[in-house]
């Protein structure tokens, strides 16, 4: 790995690298856990099929950081003064690793989603006081179901990898749900206010304690930008009340944890409720909807046109995912027409 020796260099880190290995298991960039003397570092090549604006990623990350607050892991700045650096075998960038921390892939405990819950809620507290004109949208219409729909059709309309008809069924049991998308339409238009957002609070962009599972560092702040509190709460509602991992493909598996949900919002309002408004925590839950709902419409795009978006580790992993978001969607949907 003579480039990411490169990348390091190039962030000025002193001494050899004793130690490169591939890390995490995120689903867009790559990611490398290095070892220079007794210190640990995190890399990472961004995906610039992805982030094809990724001089956005740039330009928000210096204002973000310019904050000074300890939500955020040590960010590393090349010679120039950027947070990136690129060579020939791509666009990188440096953090600080932290051996006592972990990052959660599924939520095994209550303690664990109130941990991030506070974290992400205070993230959107300390995000209030940012201009949100002053940040790019990385990726254009990231959230925009609407939008993300307009793709789903544009997939099955092409078919390019002759996937339709297997999932011809499926696919109209999405669409049926795109109320969801007019709802959000119509929540914009009642005054749904536009924040400054990291747009991906799944619950492994949380670092926790692995001493006690208390929360230490909001990490992966690629799409930071403008948005709604829904989509984040929504993001992090998704990845806690279930107890089964994304790709799980047993769908019995695939339950909601009321229990989950509470803790999550209780302590998710606990930091970040002096800054919003009525109509957003109204609609929390909505978020969760809506976010749920996305992802399934998203991972069945990606699929149809062959798997180009999304890391896979196994064959119609795409495909798993999809059902797996629409499973939860509908254990989410039963959930709150038990409760009105």
């Amino acid at each position: 790995m003579k480039a990411a020796k490169e990348a390091v260099k190039a962030f000025n880190i002193k001494g050899a690298v004793d130690e490169i290995a591939l890390f995490g298991s995120g689903h867009i960039n790559d990611t490398y856990r290095i070892r220079v003397g007794g210190d640990e570092y995190l890399l990472q090549r961004l995906n610039e099929n992805v982030f094809t604006n990724a001089h956005y990623i740039e330009h928000n990350l210096d204002h973000l950081l310019r904050q000074k607050s300890s939500l955020f892991v040590d960010h590393f700045k090349t010679d120039g003064g950027a947070y990136h650096y690129r060579n020939e075998s791509g666009l990188w960038r440096l953090t600080l690793f932290l051996a006592d921390a972990y990052s959660p892939q599924t939520a095994d405990s209550l303690a664990e989603v109130a941990a991030a819950a506070e974290g992400f809620g205070s993230f959107t507290a300390f995000t209030d006081t940012c201009q949100v004109d002053q940040f790019h949208e990385v990726i254009p219409r990231f959230h925009d179901l609407e939008w993300r729909l307009t793709q789903l059709d544009q997939a099955l309309k092409s078919d390019l990898f002759g996937r339709c008809n297997e999932v011809r069924d499926f696919s109209s049991k999405v669409i049926n749900n795109r109320a969801i998308s007019n709802k959000m339409k119509a929540l914009k238009a009642d005054g749904l206010p536009v924040r400054l957002c990291h747009n991906d609070t799944k619950l492994n962009n949380s670092l926790l304690a692995k001493s006690d599972a208390s929360f230490q560092k909001v990490i992966d702040l690629d799409t930071v930008g403008p948005g709604s509190v829904l989509y984040d709460f929504g993001d992090l509602m998704r990845t806690t009340v279930s107890n089964a991992a994304e790709n799980e493909s047993d769908t019995s598996k695939i339950q909601f944890r009321p229990e989950f949900f509470e803790t999550l919002k209780e302590n998710f309002l606990k930091t970040a409720s002096p800054v919003l408004k009525n109509l957003e925590i109204e609609h929390l839950f909505f978020g969760g909807q809506y976010m749920t709902y996305m992802m399934a419409v998203r991972f069945l795009t990606d699929y149809i046109n062959g798997d180009i978006y999304f890391k896979t580790t196994f064959q119609k992993e795409n495909l798993v995912r999809a059902q797996n978001q629409m499973t939860l969607l509908e254990k989410m949907n039963a959930y709150e027409r038990e409760i009105s």
